[in-house]
């Protein structure tokens, strides 16, 4: 198996993301990315000067944002909630 046969297998194992490839996952602009990562919306971690963003942290941001918006969700005054992305 060459170098970039193994590279296409790996690629979708993935467990880090630079914080441009995280914003074209979630189909958002990398100035959005940069400000819910400055706001601790989604999780982020530094290795060296770079920024990365893990798999499990763009799942749970979702996941935060669908349990956001399911209907009932917010019987307690049934106000719209204010989570970024919306």
């Amino acid at each position: 198996m060459s170098v970039r046969e193994e590279g296409a297998s790996v690629e979708g194992a993935r467990l880090l993301y630079s914080v441009e490839e995280a914003a074209q996952l979630l189909g958002i602009g990398r100035t959005f990315m940069f400000e819910l990562v400055a706001a601790g919306h989604v999780d982020s971690l530094k290795i060296g000067k770079r920024r990365k963003i893990s798999r499990r942290a763009l799942d749970e941001y979702i996941a935060r944002l669908v349990s956001d918006q399911v209907p009932g969700a917010n019987a307690a005054g049934g106000t719209a909630s204010s989570s970024p992305g919306k």
